[in-house]
């Protein structure tokens, strides 16, 4: 089971419906997938396992900077496309490996999480990596910041889960290598962008 901070479950937009307060938040996730004023609200299941969930919910937002560090990098479409990929492939290998349900991973709770997060104009996570891709420094963004990106302090998490269980997480551990000033944005996107293909199956 992922164990971090209580926060860094929170709703991927200031929107959102679910707002997390702890493990009973985790294992009903959302209730509704449209807007607070949608005329048709689509109710969702209310007993999504709660490891899938977890671990989705935390580690997008990690993705969700190295999505907006490319943007910010103005990197183009098909590298957003590409890198988001990966990392979806590696919180699926985590998320496994941890005990996790495939079927999560692929539903609201765990793809549509991450879309949004990733691509939405609202995500907090996502602007933190636009301007870190622009040249601004952690501390200055952090300073002008009146929400939390949970994905900052979840970095470091990641690092530690991947050498734990012993998996390959190059996109999502790369955000702790800018964030701790190990790499700039461009040298970071640049041995992503050297890795290996993977065979999809």
């Amino acid at each position: 089971m992922l164990r971090t901070p209580r926060r860094l479950s929170a709703p991927p937009l200031p929107d959102g419906r679910a707002a997390a307060r702890g493990p009973p938040a985790c294992r009903a996730a959302c209730t509704h997938a449209c807007p607070r004023d949608s005329p048709h609200p689509r109710p969702l299941p209310s007993a999504l396992p709660a490891a899938g969930v977890e671990i989705c919910g935390a580690l997008k937002n990690v993705l969700a900077i190295a999505a907006g560090i490319v943007e910010g990098l103005d990197l183009g479409n098909n590298a957003l496309a590409a890198l988001i990929a990966q990392g979806c492939s590696e919180i699926r290998w985590l998320s496994e490996k941890c005990g996790a349900k495939p079927a999560t991973m692929s539903g609201l709770s765990g793809l549509g999480d991450i879309m949004l997060t990733c691509y939405g104009d609202l995500s907090r996570n996502r602007s933190v990596g636009i301007r870190l891709g622009r040249g601004e420094s952690l501390a200055d963004i952090l300073a002008s910041s009146t929400q939390v990106a949970e994905g900052v302090a979840t970095a470091g998490v990641v690092v530690g889960l991947a050498r734990r269980y012993r998996v390959s997480l190059p996109v999502l551990t790369a955000v702790a290598q800018v964030l701790d000033q190990n790499l700039t944005p461009a040298q970071a996107v640049a041995e992503i962008m050297r890795l290996p293909q993977i065979t999809e199956t």
